[in-house]
């Protein structure tokens, strides 16, 4: 592995959770571009932010408690057998989970900051004709670019929820499939020992 990313943690965030890969072959990236399309008239007023500051610290206080959870989930045995790499390139899927949340949260951040910029600049963008001089021109272009992809960053950050609860849940659902597996071998010993 790069030792670039070994000593960058974002690198390392980035290598973990997939890169760009991982992000345009999400559902929930494509389904966060077609709500913005659709959400549109929400977005290009002003005041959308409100939206966003209300809803996201509750999100993220979700997304905290969330990490939390996962890192109390299973024993020492249990994380010892998802974490560690089988090659050099490869990612666990402890480092896989962490990253999601990771993901999760970073969007939720930026969506918050993305959103105190455009309240403090309280951008208005005119629905009317444009002016025909060239920094009107500009000015209508960035200020409806920047309403498109903060508010983009808010939906995706929103839908990465269901993508860090079902991390989560799979991390769980292994956690209950090694437990049952060792009920069982219990179980059988027991069973054997009682029948001798």
């Amino acid at each position: 592995m790069d030792e670039n990313i070994d000593n960058n943690i974002f690198l390392k965030y980035w290598n973990s959770y997939g890169g760009f890969r991982a992000i345009f072959n999400s559902p929930y990236f494509r389904v966060s571009i077609i709500l913005t399309i659709i959400l549109f008239p929400h977005w290009i007023k002003p005041g959308w932010w409100e939206t966003v500051l209300s809803v996201m610290p509750s999100v993220l206080g979700f997304s905290l408690g969330g990490f939390a959870m996962w890192m109390s989930v299973g024993d020492n045995d249990f994380k010892s057998i998802i974490a560690g790499k089988d090659d050099e390139d490869s990612v666990s899927p402890f480092m896989e989970v962490n990253a999601t949340f990771a993901h999760f949260i970073l969007l939720q951040l930026l969506s918050i900051v993305l959103a105190i910029i455009s309240k403090a600049y309280d951008i208005k963008i005119s629905t009317q004709s444009v002016s025909y001089n060239l920094l009107g021109d500009f000015l209508f272009y960035f200020d409806f670019l920047l309403y498109c992809v903060s508010y983009f960053i808010f939906i995706y950050a929103l839908l990465t929820a269901f993508a860090a609860v079902m991390a989560l849940f799979r991390v769980s659902s292994w956690y209950d499939d090694m437990q049952t597996k060792i009920h069982l071998e219990k179980k059988i010993k027991t069973n054997f020992i009682t029948s001798i």
